[in-house]
């Protein structure tokens, strides 16, 4: 029998996982839709990876801000706000402008899907999850993402289909097929915020209340209390070396291809596989953490998956090709209970609750920096191989290996540090109680 409102904080946790696996489609639409978006502006890919880079560095400046925005402000209201301005800036997107005005419609994307929604989400996730909780919330919430970013990927695929027909199609057939898929998005969305409004504000008051008595400091102080905190610097090394790991998913298709002269489509099947291994990954490890500790699991996920990559980087062409396959799944799998874990381990930070938002921008702004040096690595090692593409593949995976041991070993000072801390916190208890002054009793 679930305790009192716990069937209200889940159904809460639902919408913010629909909420984050809603939002990021649509401005990534290219995921599944490149070609379609080619055509119907009448852009080249060059063109459009100027407009995804620019998205990229507005991601990575927004992070700060949008702690700073998430404590300042209720996050029901950057929640519902970014919803809303997401489906705006999608149903002038659906309306096909020139390409010239693209930079402004990512502009607002870039705005709205992270510096008013990024850590708002992750704090309204953090301060639903009681302490025991925050393993499979966190864990929920990731690999939730990953199914409805999927479901809605085939709903989407499924209408453009129903426009587009099975045969030749032109271009007119073309642009109302890619209407109504970003229609479907926006509506999406823009339902999910409604929702969201009269849903998700009685349980952030009663959150809120519980701090009332916190100080409000100047995001200058926020930040430098936040820095003194050693759990947060290795838990933003950890979510860096967590991040890099999770980067070689995007090279499993060229290594399967090129490795081991797989077929495209076989590589396809296996990176969809990888795929629904997000919910399985999500789910299972946020609920093995709550069981055995969560900088534990964290650490464990980080061995198995950097010595699965270098198992893949040395096993030569010509090895058995099921062997292969199961180890890039292994990978996947155990990759996405990283990405399924790591953020749980904010609340034994123990940062102020009043600079959540703050601490989860500065989290974020170090530990996604993968999304900008990790091409420029790649691109070297590429170019240095020339064409040894195969063997470009394996440095690539090892040095992502390397970082990985490092981040198992940083996770597993986390633990340590958290335990130290406890075991401090008790013989303070005890040295308190052993002070207190006790009354003789007449016989």
């Amino acid at each position: 029998m679930p305790k009192p409102g716990q069937s209200k904080k889940i159904f809460q946790l639902v919408l913010l996982i629909l909420a984050g696996g809603s939002i990021y489609p649509l401005v990534y639409l290219r995921q599944n839709f490149e070609a379609t978006i080619l055509e119907v502006f009448e852009m080249s890919n060059a063109e459009l990876a100027t407009l995804y880079s620019m998205l990229g560095i507005i991601f990575v400046v927004g992070y700060l801000p949008s702690g700073w925005l998430a404590d300042k402000f209720s996050t029901k209201y950057m929640i519902t706000f970014s919803l809303t301005l997401t489906a705006a800036a999608g149903l002038f997107y659906a309306q096909i402008p020139d390409k010239s005005t693209l930079v402004f419609i990512f502009l607002v994307w870039g705005f709205a899907s992270v510096f008013t929604f990024w850590s708002s989400l992750l704090k309204a996730v953090n301060l639903l999850a009681d302490k025991n909780e925050e393993g499979r919330f966190f864990g929920a919430l990731d690999g939730g993402r990953g199914v409805v970013e999927a479901a809605l990927a085939t709903v989407a695929v499924a209408i453009f289909a129903a426009f587009v027909g099975d045969g030749p199609s032109n271009i007119a057939q073309t642009e109302a097929g890619f209407q109504a898929v970003v229609y479907m998005y926006c509506a999406v969305l823009i339902v999910l915020a409604v929702v969201l409004f009269f849903v998700l504000s009685s349980e952030e008051k009663k959150m809120a209340g519980t701090t009332s008595d916190e100080s409000v400091e100047s995001t200058f102080a926020a930040v430098r209390r936040i820095l003194k905190i050693r759990e947060v610097w290795v838990l933003m090394f950890a979510l860096f070396c967590g991040y890099t790991l999770f980067w070689a998913y995007y090279y499993f298709s060229g290594y399967l291809t090129t490795n081991h002269a797989v077929t495209p489509v076989a590589a396809g099947v296996v990176t969809v596989v990888v795929m629904w291994m997000r919910p399985i990954g999500g789910f299972g490890g946020g609920y093995l953490a709550d069981k055995l500790g969560k900088s534990r699991v964290l650490s464990a996920a980080m061995l198995i998956s950097a010595l699965g990559l270098i198992g893949l980087a040395i096993m030569p062409g010509g090895s058995a090709i099921g062997l292969v396959y199961v180890l890039v799944v292994l990978v996947g799998l155990f990759v996405y209970v990283i990405r399924g874990v790591y953020w749980s381990l904010l609340e034994d930070c123990r940062v102020p609750v009043a600079a959540t938002g703050i601490a989860i921008g500065l989290i974020s702004l170090v530990g996604y920096l993968p999304d900008i040096f990790l091409p420029q690595i790649s691109a070297a090692i590429y170019t240095a191989y020339g064409d040894d593409v195969a063997g470009a593949n394996n440095l690539y995976f090892l040095i992502t290996a390397g970082i990985g041991l490092v981040g198992a070993a940083a996770a597993a000072y986390f633990a340590i540090l958290v335990k130290r801390r406890k075991v401090a916190e008790a013989a303070l208890a005890e040295a308190e109680q052993g002070t207190v002054p006790t009354i003789p009793v007449r016989t």
